[in-house]
């Protein structure tokens, strides 16, 4: 059987999960703004027309340039127009009345710089804030990530892959944070995203011509399309990072971040700290002069797991977030006082690597290519068209 007919087949088998996914997320809700714990905020209509739903009633109507300010009063949330207090509320929601809507969000508690979304907004009070939440379309959401992600002028092939497994991220996470009334927040841990995309033309035009478009494994499941800055030039299996081992994500040679930004990094600390650090969270005892010779000069000309011997039993990747290294690829050597990090790469070095990925849209690649580059034997599917096949 040819690949292509294998592919058709399981396409046609999985159709009816994967068109319920993308029915289910035309609209994505992510939680935004939660890492200021914000208190009070106001909202100015940017362009189109919006209502203020309240306890399932409409309170307001908002045209453009027309603010609305929200307020935490215990378990409630104050609404008021510049005008007069609408009332307190447990549940809210600034509603657009058409597909276009944009507003700004300004915090007021703690005060912080605007930010422009698409689409509706929900507020809530929690136990210590005001939470925010932006029910978005999900190719708007998509074309922020990538902007907040990427920034300017990285090239249009680039933009195309990193659409391409941002849209597949935050369909294969859209259960992670259920439990608080959303899909995805807007940090790190997720996917960062600043809202609306407005400064790269390039990038609305990436996520227009690859909409629809995921990554699936053999089995048209939708894969984990991890991606980290810079590889160091070498990328590295996801058993290194999280419990299990995925095909799609093995260890490849990675010439292509060499000249990246983020290719080379060095930290230093004082001796003193380091060796107590090892001394009272690895248990190791650092005044045996055989373990002190291996705990001040580490050498790992390839990526590995573990620090120095493995039966010390410490993860590399425990170092690198208790002392906020850029990555777990680094060589350690020391002096009387201090002891230095001289690593390769940034992130945890599984799956694409962004600056990869950008020199290769440069030297010519096209997106299917890089994203064939960093996962192996994957296939990169349109939601819309399995609908179509089945409905054939």
């Amino acid at each position: 059987m040819t690949t292509v007919v294998r592919t058709f087949l399981l396409l046609l088998f999985f159709a009816p999960i994967c068109r319920a996914q993308q029915a289910d997320f035309e609209e994505i809700k992510i939680g935004i703004l939660g890492e200021f714990e914000p208190t009070s905020a106001q909202v100015i209509i940017e362009f189109g027309h919006y209502a203020v739903w309240a306890d399932g009633k409409k309170i307001a109507a908002r045209d453009p340039r027309q603010r609305i300010t929200f307020v935490k009063r215990g378990s409630k949330t104050e609404v008021s127009l510049p005008e007069k207090v609408l009332g307190t509320f447990t549940n809210v929601e600034l509603v657009s009345t058409r597909s276009d809507g944009v507003f700004r969000l300004y915090l007021l508690k703690p005060l912080r710089r605007e930010r422009v979304y698409d689409d509706h907004l929900i507020i809530a009070s929690t136990a210590g804030s005001l939470q925010f939440i932006n029910r978005v379309n999900l190719e708007k959401y998509i074309a922020g990530v990538v902007e907040a992600e990427s920034g300017k002028e990285k090239g249009a092939e680039y933009y195309m892959a990193q659409a391409v497994i941002s849209r597949t991220y935050a369909l294969s996470n859209r259960r992670r944070y259920l439990k608080y009334g959303y899909n995805l927040n807007d940090r790190t841990d997720c996917q960062v995203y600043h809202g609306k995309a407005r400064w790269e033309p390039a990038i609305i035009e990436a996520v227009r011509s690859t909409e629809g478009l995921v990554l699936t494994d053999s089995e048209m499941n939708l894969i984990t399309a991890a991606f980290h800055s810079n590889s160091g030039g070498h990328t590295v299996s996801s058993a290194a990072v999280w419990s299990g081992a995925l095909p799609y994500l093995s260890p490849r040679r990675d010439d292509f971040s060499l000249e990246g930004d983020h290719f080379a990094w060095d930290s230093a600390r004082s001796r003193e700290e380091w060796l107590t650090y090892l001394r009272r969270r690895h248990k190791l005892d650092t005044d045996n002069d055989s373990i002190r010779r291996q705990v001040l000069h580490f050498v790992q000309p390839l990526r590995t797991e573990w620090f120095a011997d493995p039966a010390f039993g410490i993860e590399l990747r425990e170092i690198r977030k208790d002392f906020g290294l850029n990555s777990t690829w680094f060589d350690l050597t020391s002096d009387a006082d201090s002891v230095y990090f001289t690593g390769r790469g940034f992130g945890h070095g599984t799956g694409l690597s962004q600056e990869g990925a950008m020199r290769m849209a440069a030297l010519g690649f096209s997106y299917t290519d890089i994203l064939h580059f960093y996962y192996n034997d994957v296939h990169i599917i349109d939601l819309r068209s399995i609908g179509f096949f089945r409905e054939d």
